[in-house]
């Protein structure tokens, strides 16, 4: 099915929306939120986010993402419904394996049926009923060992609608039909007599069914065989084996064509008896139809999303770093207490390249960072390639996903919802001064502050580069002002470490709802080795550039080696 025409189904049992209401309000929101700026998506890579979670389903998580989600008892309601798939182990397993066989038992089998013409296309239906009254008895059986256990509405739901199914008065008709019908075609015809009558020159001219039989056909001695052999034991001879498997016509040799149509021929002949078979079937399709199980895939997604979702979490554990379910709180009271924070797709990135190079083992290192009003809004600074970057991204993916109802990347998380991320990321080949991006960077942060409000999140990295360093500062410490006054929570990386010694000015202002605080990333003051760690503290005199130099620039001493080889 495509992704357009699943979009557009209900499925059978939302697992992501606890009532019609909230999924249509949470769409309307997505709707509206589209004329925002939703640069977020890609600066925080959401995109590998839910690649990471949901593979095949990747873009129905992005639109997730856009909605922003901040209603309580949506998130609350995923949030159950996680715990209940990570709690019960066997859980997704069972369900999805479920899923998926009655999704292909109906695409497969039973939605390509037509009345039977054969046995073998009659027997084929009863293996495709067959397989989907089996589902509906492991799924009671799964239910009923394990219902003490499910604790959320959307997991007892679901269980809930197979529960129905299954004491639904067509489905408990629909087995009795479906085992008489099988009762019938096993025990009531095991062989029929075919009489062929043949011509002088011994030639048949016609044939017929004279005889059908509940037993297998056995070759008996004729008069001329008992005087032929005299008493000796009678050769065995046996009726030859004309089974094959059945396949598309036009892969079947000549031999199995054949069987094919004596198959039909033999079920046409004996129209009297399989006629009851056909009306049985029939009774059986219209019972399976009244149940409605016919939109089961249309859940597939929803499931992938949990599983991947709990696979993420045991993968992160299993790599010695913790997620959580955050208390996600009311936006009013804006603040987050968040301890153990790392950047998920750092995180995904380190797995892999250590996968690829154990001996150089890359770590995923943690931090803290706290909202409230002691400090909302903080001036990030320290040493290049310090992890400046990769903090801002994690504490955005953990906004994000927090909201979304899914465990954070972080051993704890208490955090308010936003209405929106704004994030603000110029790209590395836009740095540097540049009068026509430095009027861009304006244009983008009139459109922020247009729609921005005191419920936000906003986010920016290294910002305002594009003119002198003076006047650098001086707009980026108006556009600080500008936020806090609105009362925006958020956080500035920058290098420009003079806006750390105005935040003391700015908030003895007293025109601020949000205080500044500042905030460094910390190096080895010896070697100038990053530690990637975060910590309050007013900027260092240095960004220990010196130390990258070193480690990335020139080899000075290699020069002065071919300096002294070569003629002047």
């Amino acid at each position: 099915m495509k992704h357009d025409e699943i979009e557009q189904l209900n499925p059978i049992v939302d697992l992501f929306y606890p009532d019609e209401e909230s999924r249509d309000r949470l769409k309307r929101r997505r709707a509206n939120l589209s004329s925002l700026p939703g640069d977020y998506i890609n600066n925080l890579e959401l995109e590998k986010v839910s690649d990471i979670i949901c593979r095949h389903y990747q873009y129905r998580l992005v639109k997730m993402f856009e909605e922003m989600c901040d209603d309580l008892e949506v998130i609350k309601y995923r949030q159950d419904i996680l715990e209940d798939f990570i709690n019960i182990p066997k859980l997704a397993g069972t369900v999805q394996k479920i899923v998926n066989i009655m999704v292909e038992n109906d695409r497969g089998n039973i939605y390509n049926l037509s009345e039977p013409d054969s046995f073998t296309t009659l027997s084929e239906a009863i293996r495709a009923f067959d397989a989907y009254v089996e589902c509906m008895e492991i799924m009671h059986a799964f239910y009923s060992e394990h219902r003490s256990e499910i604790r959320s509405d959307g997991v007892n739901r679901l269980f809930g609608y197979f529960e129905d199914g299954y004491a639904d008065k067509d489905f408990i008709r629909m087995k009795a039909d479906l085992s008489e019908l099988e009762t019938a075609l096993k025990n009531r015809i095991r062989s029929v007599t075919v009489a062929i009558n043949l011509n002088e020159n011994l030639v048949p001219v016609s044939a017929g069914i004279v005889d059908y039989s509940d037993r297998k056909y056995c070759l008996k001695p004729s008069l001329f065989d008992r005087i032929l052999y005299r008493g000796a034991k009678f050769p065995e001879k046996t009726v030859k084996n004309l089974h094959r498997k059945y396949r598309n016509d036009d892969d079947l040799s000549a031999d199995e064509l054949l069987i094919n149509t004596v198959d039909e021929a033999l079920f046409k002949e004996l129209d009297e008896f399989t006629k009851g078979y056909v009306k049985k079937l029939s009774d059986v399709m219209a019972d399976y139809q009244r149940i409605g199980f016919q939109d089961i895939f249309s859940i597939n997604y929803q499931l992938e999303f949990y599983m991947g979702a709990v696979q993420l979490i045991e993968s992160a554990e299993a790599k010695g770093v913790k997620m959580c379910r955050p208390t996600v709180l009311p936006k009013e009271e804006r603040r987050a207490d968040i301890k153990g924070l790392f950047d998920l797709i750092y995180y995904n990135e380190a797995a892999i390249y250590n996968i690829r190079a154990k001996e150089d083992k890359k770590s995923v290192v943690t931090n803290d960072i706290t909202f409230d009003e002691n400090g909302g809004f903080y001036i990030l600074t320290g040493a290049n390639n310090g992890g400046k970057t990769t903090f801002v991204r994690g504490l955005g993916i953990c906004q994000a996903l927090a909201q979304m109802g899914l465990y954070v990347p972080a051993e704890s998380c208490e955090i308010s919802a936003v209405d929106f991320i704004y994030t603000h990321f110029p790209k590395e080949e836009e740095l540097g001064i540049n009068s026509s991006r430095f009027t861009t960077e304006i244009k983008e942060f009139k459109e922020i502050s247009d729609t921005i409000t005191n419920h936000s999140l906003l986010l920016m990295n290294e910002s305002i580069q594009s003119t002198t360093p003076r006047e650098c500062i001086d707009i980026a410490a108006r556009l600080v002002k500008i936020f806090c006054r609105i009362g925006v929570r958020g956080i500035f990386a920058t290098h420009l470490t003079d806006i750390a010694y105005k935040a003391k000015e700015l908030n003895d202002s007293g025109e601020l709802h949000t205080k500044i605080e500042s905030i460094v990333v910390t190096v080895d003051e010896q070697t100038g080795e990053r530690k990637y760690k975060i910590k309050k503290g007013m900027p260092t005199d240095t960004s220990y550039a010196a130390a990258v130099f070193d480690k990335f620039g020139i080899d000075e001493e290699d020069i002065e080696k071919r300096v002294a080889q070569m003629k002047y």
